[in-house]
């Protein structure tokens, strides 16, 4: 009976030492949740005066603010979590604040919200022209038809988030995280994206003019008959992508990876192609006019029925290349690699065609009739 008492004080101290220790815990989370509720109650009530921006811009900082950790009864991990200093934020004031900024969506032109947190927040129609939102976390927000133009979104994450029909003319995307977004009908002119990551997303009826994708992969993305004249992608990976029958007119697309893209009959017309790797490409029926592809790698490439007149091939790669009725008129050939007389002969080029590598010699009989030797 002895041993048995023995053991029921035992676990009575321990029950009493937990519970102690709860207590405190419970407090100490208490006492961090007052401190920060304090805080945003700061904001709600300023709200409607002429400080209210003052207070908005404190949001991101307090959905930030950290507290003891919950502590869960019957749980000890969560016990020892709270009692040894480990915190995290407080979802349930972040979740207030960020309903208020859903409330006055149509209020924030120009606000400093940078680091805020709006998953799944409800943003149609939002205006916040001219915002900082870098480093805000956006994932699966909903921002169709907002007013986004100048916006900085750099690293911020809008993953799975919606901006169809959204203004976003000016807007800075560097290093930001786009995966799965929906940019479909968007307004894209003159925005940024150097070096953001963008996988998977819909740009489909996208406005796009002076748009900026250098250092950006986007391969396997589908831009197939959109308008892209004048959009910059250097350094970019387009490996995969689909640009058929896309106006990329004055395109500059220099040192990108554009290993078997698909470019059939695209409008790349004085477009920049600077030591691109095009091997296996599908250049077929594409207009090449005015194009410089000097350093080019067209490996295979498909050029079948292209039209590269007055184009820049200089010490580009036709090895294998497929020439059947590629139009060469007045194009520069000098030290093109690999060039072939059944190439040549497949073509169609004009006594115009200037510089052409050392090792080929064509001797014409007329204004249309040639001998190609090689040497």
């Amino acid at each position: 009976m002895s041993s048995i008492k023995k053991i029921f004080n035992f676990l009575l101290i321990i029950g009493v030492i937990y519970t102690a220790l709860f207590l405190i815990a419970s407090q100490n989370y208490e006492n961090g949740l007052n401190e920060v509720q304090h805080k945003a109650n700061r904001v709600f009530y300023f709200l409607n005066t002429p400080g209210a921006q003052q207070m908005f811009e404190q949001i991101p900082l307090i959905q930030n603010m950290q507290g003891p950790i919950r502590p869960v009864l019957g749980s000890l991990s969560s016990l020892f979590d709270s009692l040894s200093g480990k915190q995290r934020p407080f979802p349930q004031i972040g979740a207030q604040l960020k309903t208020i900024l859903e409330i006055y969506k149509k209020s924030l032109e120009g606000y400093n919200l940078a680091q805020i947190d709006l998953q799944m927040a409800e943003l149609d129609g939002a205006k916040l022209k001219g915002a900082n939102l870098n480093s805000a976390d956006l994932e699966g927000a909903d921002l169709n038809g907002a007013d986004l133009s100048g916006v900085d979104f750099s690293k911020a994450n809008l993953k799975s988030a919606v901006m169809t029909d959204a203004d976003l003319s000016g807007v800075d995307f560097t290093t930001a995280r786009l995966i799965n977004t929906d940019l479909s009908r968007s307004n894209l002119t003159g925005a940024d994206f150097t070096g953001a990551t963008v996988k998977n997303c819909n740009f489909a009826d996208a406005v796009f003019r002076d748009t900026n994708f250098s250092l950006v992969d986007l391969s396997g993305t589908d831009f197939s008959q959109m308008d892209l004249s004048g959009v910059v992608m250097r350094n970019a990976n387009l490996r995969g992508a689909d640009f058929s029958k896309t106006n990329l007119e004055k395109t500059d697309l220099s040192e990108t990876d554009l290993r078997n893209i698909n470019l059939f009959a695209a409008n790349l017309k004085q477009s920049r192609l600077i030591e691109v790797d095009l091997d296996e490409a599908d250049l077929r029926g594409a207009n090449l006019t005015g194009a410089d592809l000097s350093g080019a790698d067209l490996h295979k490439a498909n050029l079948s029925g292209a039209d590269l007149s007055a184009s820049d091939l200089t010490d580009a790669n036709l090895s294998g290349a497929d020439l059947n009725g590629t139009t060469l008129n007045n194009a520069r050939l000098e030290n093109v690699e690999n060039l072939t007389c059944e190439q040549i002969d497949s073509a169609i080029l004009n006594r115009k065609t200037a510089l052409l590598p050392d090792y080929i010699a064509l001797t014409w009989s007329t204004d249309e009739a040639y001998t190609c030797k090689n040497s």
